[in-house]
């Protein structure tokens, strides 16, 4: 990213010392940004963590002779969004500005700046803001300074700081502000479409404020919000080892669960006009499912969970002891929990029951032998949802040789007549002769969509063998194409295959870290003439920061 920007300052210093301008005692400056890489500098040269007024002993010692940052850049993104207040429309804030510095016992100065940046966010007043969202509080490194929440009063102060650094005045009126601050923004935007927060932050762990002005002040922004909100995305931690089916036996932090649950049972609940929900992270699975349950009497036309774990359901089995060819050894599935196998095969193919839009909701946590995910999705909204998309890859389908259990899991696609998008993780195993060809796979891949590579390709009558046949057979993109299709094709409901344009499917692969990441293939299907499931058309496998596929994203997301 910073590789042209660098070349160019490099140009610039030459520039400058052809014509004299550059003094002596200014090449230990200049030679300071030829001392490391590329990557480096640009940290170095970012206006956060490294430059914002910290005390980072190392680096002022090591560049004593760079300027440093009088104001955090948290705070400087908070001043540019004052100065467009009167028009600004949507705000929506990643982990790069918000991402904590350290703790008030390691650098007292550095904490309060960070907390700061969060004051001054809710102090702003847009009075044409249409959506805010806090994306990605996906990881340690996203989280919100403890005890903020946009439905209740703050339950933990920002802690005390050292006198010696901080102006106990200003102490004194952060403390103020911080209490309701997030309560107050909400209230002064009441024409919000669209919201994005940590799923665990809408409300403290308390089952009724202590302040009764509190309550009946969120609870008037979140009947306003039920009549307005149409995009509502919630986020939680990643767990590393992915999602339990619940938390209602085994908890580690029974807190952080009972938030969670009171922003199902007093914010989602209460919604009827979302047409657009996003779960991601480590939510649990019953969770996940009273989210959309209580999302009941919502006209829902988009539903996206992503986790570790494939969201609708585990098709390997219980630490993968169903699947029928071996994936990546690095892959940790012990301890992946299994599927009821009865409940499954008994619930998965029965015949939709709908469930009323006036039906009243009360939440049912726990995992206990039920229908699968799916099903209940299309109990409640297959009438009007037109995008699915369930991303995870512990547990998703396998691409070549799926385990049985995926027949049931799947089955409910058949419900969702009006379905034009479906977005899904599968698994492709790129095992042969016992070791993994992922970077073979990938360059494969690459090398087909480059015009001077097919351009030398050997031209022979020789059957390929081994792994050449392998590759030929199993990930090519013309056979990919029809393995997807065949796969998923026979789940589709017949109508919406026939409808015109037919069903695009993305087919999500992860071929590992060391492998490259996420590879997309993009097909669609449709009905042939003699009425089989045909693919229309397919580009890909592509990877996410391929030119094209990331313009697409970009020019498709909403409330940019």
């Amino acid at each position: 990213m910073f590789q042209g920007t660098n070349l160019y300052d490099r140009r610039l210093w030459d520039a400058l010392r052809e014509k004299g301008y550059v003094k002596p005692s200014d090449e230990q400056f200049i030679n300071f940004g030829e001392l490391s890489s590329n990557g480096l500098r640009s940290e170095l040269m970012y206006r956060g963590e490294y430059l914002d007024p910290m005390n980072l002993e190392r680096y002022q010692a090591e560049h004593s002779k760079v300027q440093r940052e009088k104001t955090s850049s948290g705070l400087v993104a908070m001043s540019l969004c004052r100065s467009a207040s009167p028009t600004l429309r949507s705000l929506t804030i990643d982990w790069a500005l918000m991402a904590p510095r350290t703790t008030p016992e390691m650098d007292t100065i550095a904490y309060f700046g960070w907390v700061d940046v969060f004051i001054e966010l809710f102090a702003l007043r847009l009075p044409c803001l249409r959506a805010f969202q806090l994306r990605n509080a996906v990881t340690f490194d996203t989280r919100l300074p403890p005890g903020l929440y946009l439905f209740d009063c703050a339950d933990e102060h920002p802690p005390q700081p050292d006198i010696n650094y901080v102006d106990p005045n200003k102490v004194a009126l952060r403390r103020k502000r911080w209490s309701t601050c997030c309560l107050e923004f909400m209230e002064y935007h009441d024409r919000l479409q669209c919201l994005g927060w940590p799923m665990a932050n809408f409300f403290s762990e308390r089952s009724v404020s202590a302040d009764l002005d509190i309550s009946s002040r969120a609870a008037a922004v979140i009947d306003n919000l039920g009549r307005t909100l149409v995009d509502l995305r919630v986020d939680t931690m990643y767990r590393g080892t992915g999602e339990p089916h619940s938390e209602s036996t085994f908890c580690t932090d029974t807190k952080e669960r009972d938030r969670r649950r009171r922003f199902i049972e007093q914010f989602a609940s209460k919604m009827r006009k979302v047409e657009s929900i996003k779960i991601e992270g480590g939510v649990p699975r019953d969770e996940r499912r009273e989210i959309v349950r209580a999302l009941h009497a919502c006209p829902l036309k988009k539903v996206v969970m992503i986790g570790v774990c494939f969201p609708i359901g585990n098709t390997w089995g219980a630490d993968g002891e169903d699947l029928l060819e071996p994936i990546d050894d690095d892959e940790d599935i012990d301890n992946l929990p299994g599927e009821d196998n009865e409940a499954i095969w008994k619930y998965g193919p029965m015949p939709l029951e709908p469930v009323s839009s006036d039906s009243r909701f009360k939440a049912d946590y726990g995992w206990s032998p039920s229908p699968p995910m799916l099903n209940t999705i299309a109990a409640y909204h297959a009438q009007t949802v037109t995008e699915l998309k369930f991303c995870g890859y512990k547990g998703a389908p396998v691409l070549w040789l799926p385990t049985p259990i995926t027949t049931p899991l799947l089955s409910a696609l058949k419900h969702f007549h009006k379905l034009k998008s479906l977005v899904m993780s599968l698994t492709l195993s790129t095992m042969f002769e016992d070791s993994t060809r992922d970077r073979d796979v990938i360059d494969y891949w690459l090398n087909t969509r480059s015009s001077d590579s097919t351009a030398l390709v050997r031209v022979t009558d020789e059957e390929p063998e081994g792994w050449e046949r392998e590759l030929k057979t199993k990930y090519a993109p013309d056979a990919m194409a029809w393995r997807v299709t065949s796969l998923l094709g026979p789940f589709l409901s017949e109508r919406a295959k026939a409808s015109e344009g037919g069903v695009n499917i993305r087919a999500s692969v992860c071929l590992g870290d060391s492998g490259g990441g996420i590879f997309d293939l993009d097909i669609v299907v449709g009905k042939g003439a003699v009425g089989s499931d045909v693919c229309l058309g397919f580009k890909g496998p592509r990877e996410e920061l391929e030119p094209e596929r990331r313009r697409t994203k970009l020019n498709e997301r909403r409330w940019f």
